[in-house]
């Protein structure tokens, strides 16, 4: 097993021992124990630390028993996993958001990491309407989604106005999940403020990253949910005397 080994690496290996237990062999359960915690982390950075000790105590062991092509391959996990640390890192850096961006991915996206809302946010454009500019029309194409962060805007089905869009609904979204053309016409109703994406750009952002994808899905269900408790809300009969005045 040791052919080739130098001297010094030898008496090394049969003198070393830890609680009887060879050095060797503890950094390699360590190397292990290492791969098994990392596994049961869910954030990528806690993870690529995870390996890189695993890494480093793997090439000691791999060093200290004589198996070069281990140390080999520890080597080059390690320098991977360094330079995926390094870039995870300058990501986090260069992810600066205004106090608009903080706000919506505190109460909209909060199960992204800043890193992921950043890559959504930078992707899209932020645009101020004037009162009265058509966001959908019924029976078009929609080639844009959007998320309202100030103002609020009206829903037109047939020339009737059944809803209101408010800070935080989206506006296009249904369209953008099916594929089918606008199921009514958005009108902003004062000055509006909100975040736009073109929906094919979009689309590429989400096959490239799953993660901002199921977060987006989740998201739309949860305002779909919100929007349809508005208009059970709004619908209700109001109760006998609740509008007359009290003598």
């Amino acid at each position: 097993m040791f052919v080739g080994i130098p001297a010094a690496r030898k008496a090394h290996m049969n003198n070393e021992t830890i609680l009887g237990i060879e050095t060797s062999e503890l950094l390699l359960h360590l190397s292990y124990l290492m791969l098994i915690a990392g596994s049961l982390v869910r954030t990528i950075l806690p993870l690529r630390i995870m390996i890189i000790v695993s890494t480093i105590a793997g090439f000691i062991s791999g060093y200290l028993t004589g198996y070069d092509s281990m140390v080999m391959w520890e080597a080059g996990f390690f320098v991977v996993n360094v330079v995926q640390v390094a870039i995870i890192i300058r990501e986090r850096r260069s992810a600066k958001l205004t106090e608009e961006e903080l706000a919506l991915h505190k109460h909209k996206f909060s199960s992204l990491s800043t890193v992921d809302f950043f890559r959504l946010v930078k992707r899209g454009t932020w645009v101020t309407a004037m009162s009265g500019e058509h966001l959908t029309t019924q029976g078009a194409p929609v080639v844009r989604i959007l998320i309202v962060s100030k103002g609020a805007a009206q829903v037109e089905i047939d020339g009737t106005i059944v809803a209101f869009c408010r800070n935080g609904d989206f506006v296009g979204e249904m369209a953008f999940v099916s594929g089918n053309p606008a199921s009514a016409t958005v009108t902003t109703v004062t000055e509006t403020r909100y975040l736009m994406w073109r929906s094919e750009e979009l689309k590429g952002l989400l096959e490239k990253h799953p993660d901002i994808k199921n977060a987006l899905q989740t998201v739309f269900s949860k305002n779909l949910i919100e929007k349809l408790s508005r208009d059970v809300r709004a619908s209700e009969p109001e109760p006998i005397g609740a509008s007359e005045s009290i003598a």
